[in-house]
């Protein structure tokens, strides 16, 4: 496929002539372009005309040379469609455009051209792939759940030409929806949004009669820890979605899960519901599979184009059946045997990161002892040594996945006999460093003769993570320290760069824009590596701020020398303290 960024290469200005655009045709083909096509554009760029390799053998055999130019050999009427159709649009508007300019054969349309509102050329479909998306795109997708990952597959699928429903029984997300809000924070998704409401993609509360393909997206979380008990997953929602789907399958539906959920769940609990509730057979009747979602927040569009895509599938059928539809999503599809390696692979990917993560948080507790800089201590580590790099530490680790897939892995050891797993062990590591930072800050006052009661804080960064950014507030380990912060202190400001006002207001702090926050608090803390920190004008914070001021930095956002040059006050890292009083 020809994308915007590479067209330039095979268009021309209509007194071009003909041996240049065949040399470079011929040079373009070489960089991977298509054969046998050639755009003649005017001084703005808009398309006026497309010269063929049969138009160019024709007019050499009318006039025996190449010495013409495009303007009198070009097609002056082609063949084209706005780059705002979807596939199934195109499809269906192609037979009127044929009779419209009196072709009255298909088979001598090779490629077929897409132009933005200002009729610029921005892509190219060979017409054999337009054909052979004609299956998967006039398949009706029903995406269950419009989270964080369902709304941004849907968006993406919509994007490529997929008719595609998200049904969510939340009310006030499908309104909020269909009147054109977003309340997802992800770079480049409004656009898709704005682009395909109402178009190829249409929220709603019920799931529709009519679907082809069903794509379990609801979330699996996992319970509060309760007299010490382990947290278990909590499987209700996709139960009950497996349920729904159920009642509306058909024979040839195929029903991926995309969760995360612990292994054997798409065999043990999806697949019977499915089949109870249709009275069809799994692997016979209906497809069926697992394709984990893995994108980062942040860059989940970009991710959801780019990353390999896993698949397992309850047989070979089912698999194929879904990689027919990811294939037009992303390069690299990923065939794996069976559903449970599907489901252990998306476990692996989290669970890993978080036990990293906690292997460097709980050598942070170990060097604060000592009031050892562990940041540097870990690049010294690190550097010029080849194996395994150690990460650098965090004031813990948040976010809707690192926070839960843990305990569903251990969950899955607890089933079959495994105790002690280092999973369970990351989890519980990684959650302590909130009341590890929480309890050094208490100190830390108490230190400088300073009552907590009489204090106040500004926490700065609210979201789960800053890079890339989100204004994602579920799980993040700074309202976390915040709420541990806030019984012992006098007030706790917060601030973000992305997270709303309403949703710092509903986690019971006070928002404030960073200047006026710097104002006569005692302490600062910056516990997400936002870039948009890195700004900050130390000695514009550090006058504002109360006597002995107290700037904690939990992401080495700042050289502590820079912080302690900048005013009288107390710089602190994870596990290290210093002064300049």
């Amino acid at each position: 496929m020809l994308t915007k960024a590479t067209i330039n290469l095979i268009c021309f200005s209509p007194d071009t002539q003909l041996f240049e655009i065949l040399e470079k045709q011929d040079k373009a083909v070489k960089l991977g372009m298509p054969a046998g096509i050639a755009l003649i554009v005017d001084r703005n760029d808009k398309l006026i005309g497309t010269i063929s390799d049969g138009d160019m053998r024709r007019a050499f055999l009318k006039f025996k040379t190449y010495e013409l130019t495009a303007q009198e050999v070009m097609n002056n009427n082609p063949i084209h469609f706005s780059d705002r159709f979807s596939y199934k649009r195109i499809l269906e508007d192609l037979p009127k455009e044929l009779k419209n300019k009196n072709r009255g054969s298909k088979k001598y349309l090779s490629k077929i051209i897409l132009v933005n509102d200002k009729n610029i050329p921005t892509q190219i479909l060979e017409y054999h792939q337009l054909w052979e998306q004609r299956v998967a795109s006039h398949r009706h997708i029903v995406t269950l759940g419009m989270g964080y990952v369902g709304f941004t597959l849907s968006l993406v699928l919509a994007d490529r030409g997929f008719y595609t429903t998200g049904v969510d029984i939340d009310e006030d997300k499908i309104n909020a929806l269909r009147n054109g809000t977003s309340y997802i924070h992800e770079k480049g998704l409004d656009e898709l949004f704005k682009r395909q409401l109402n178009k190829n993609f249409i929220p709603s509360t019920e799931i529709p009669e009519d679907g082809d393909v069903y794509i379990i997206s609801v979330g699996t979380p996992v319970g509060q820890i309760e007299d010490g008990k382990m947290p278990k997953p909590n499987l209700r929602a996709l139960q009950s979605v497996a349920a729904s789907i159920g009642k509306k399958l058909t024979r040839g539906n195929l029903v991926i899960l995309r969760s995360t959920v612990p292994i054997g769940t798409t065999r043990d609990v999806v697949l019977p519901l499915l089949e109870k509730e249709s009275g069809l057979k799994g692997g016979r009747d209906f497809h069926l599979s697992f394709a984990p979602e893995r994108t980062a927040e942040g860059k989940a569009v970009k991710e959801l184009r780019e990353l390999p895509q896993i698949i397992g599938g309850i047989n070979e059928e089912s698999l194929e059946a879904t990689a027919a539809l990811f294939r037009d999503l992303t390069p690299t599809i990923v065939r794996v045997k069976s559903l449970e390696q599907a489901e252990l692979s998306k476990l692996l990917n989290n669970c890993f990161r978080d036990l990293v993560f906690s292997f460097a948080n709980q050598v942070t507790q170990v060097a604060s002892t000592f009031n050892i800089n562990v940041v540097e201590t870990i690049r010294a580590a690190n550097q010029g040594y080849p194996r395994n790099p150690i990460p650098l530490p965090s004031p813990g680790v948040g976010g809707a996945c690192l926070t839960k897939d843990p305990y569903i892995f251990a969950s899955v050891c607890d089933k079959i006999g495994i105790e002690n797993t280092l999973f369970e062990k990351s989890r519980i590591i990684n959650e302590s460093m909130h009341s590890f930072v929480a309890t050094r800050i208490i100190e830390a006052l108490k230190s400088v003769n300073k009552d907590p009661k009489t204090c106040n804080i500004l926490v700065c960064g609210l979201a789960f993570k800053g890079e890339p950014e989100t204004g994602d507030i579920r799980h993040s380990s700074s309202i976390e320290i915040a709420h541990l912060l806030k019984p012992s202190v006098n007030r706790v400001y917060g601030h973000d760069p992305v997270t709303g006002v309403d949703d710092i207001i509903d986690q019971g702090l006070i928002p404030v824009n960073l200047s006026e926050g710097f104002d006569k608090v005692d302490v600062v803390m910056f516990l997400n590596n936002h870039r948009f920190y890195e700004k900050v004008d130390l000695q514009e914070m550090i006058s504002k701020m109360k006597t002995t001021p107290i700037i904690f930095d939990g992401w080495n956002l700042f050289n502590p020398d820079d912080v302690l040059n900048s005013g009288k006050c107390i710089h602190m890292g994870l596990s290290s303290t210093r002064s300049s009083l």
